[in-house]
């Protein structure tokens, strides 16, 4: 089951949180995490997730509400809710997410700017050149160096398939 699958883990429930302590006082994800907890107990409810992740997922949430400029970052990993925080709360009582969000300019331009690609997506030419080369030299696509579950591996391995493709194209007839 993925985490937004657990009752009162969604997306909307986790912005509705941080939305309904901030507002209250300055809160850290520290207070949104307890009242979580407290609410997924009053529910009878115990996900099988860390306290570590329901925190990840209170992290993006928080960035989003501060991107659409609904919460407001005030130092020592303290926010509090603005005033069109306080109206989307109001408007929205039983949940906010991205479809709410977009309704702001400055979140939309947030969801639009092209992010950078993280290192397990950048490309990798050096292990794509050895698979290609691994090729070439009658290496076998199961002598691949790299753990299967790495960007390596797949570089490597399209290197390979790359090759082959090639000789394939280069012997046939047209």
């Amino acid at each position: 089951m993925d985490f937004l699958e657990h009752p009162l883990l969604h997306i909307a429930d986790l912005m509705q949180t941080l939305l309904r302590v901030a507002s209250e006082e300055d809160a850290t994800l520290a207070d949104c995490l307890d009242e979580l907890k407290a609410t997924l107990e009053r529910a009878g409810e115990k996900p099988p997730v860390t306290d570590r992740e329901i925190v990840e997922h209170l992290q993006d949430a928080r960035r989003h509400l501060v991107k659409a400029k609904l919460l407001e970052l005030v130092g020592s990993g303290r926010c509090r809710i603005t005033e069109r925080g306080r109206q989307v709360l109001a408007d929205y009582p039983l949940g906010v997410d991205d479809s709410v969000l977009v309704q702001f300019p400055e979140f939309r331009r947030f969801i639009k700017k092209p992010r950078e690609k993280t290192d397990a997506e950048a490309p990798r030419p050096r292990e794509y050149a050895l698979g290609y080369e691994a090729y070439r030299r009658g290496r076998g696509l199961d002598e691949n160096p790299y753990r299967f579950d790495n960007a390596d591996h797949l570089a490597w391995e399209n290197g390979w398939f790359e090759a082959r493709d090639d000789d394939e194209a280069a012997t046939e007839v047209p």
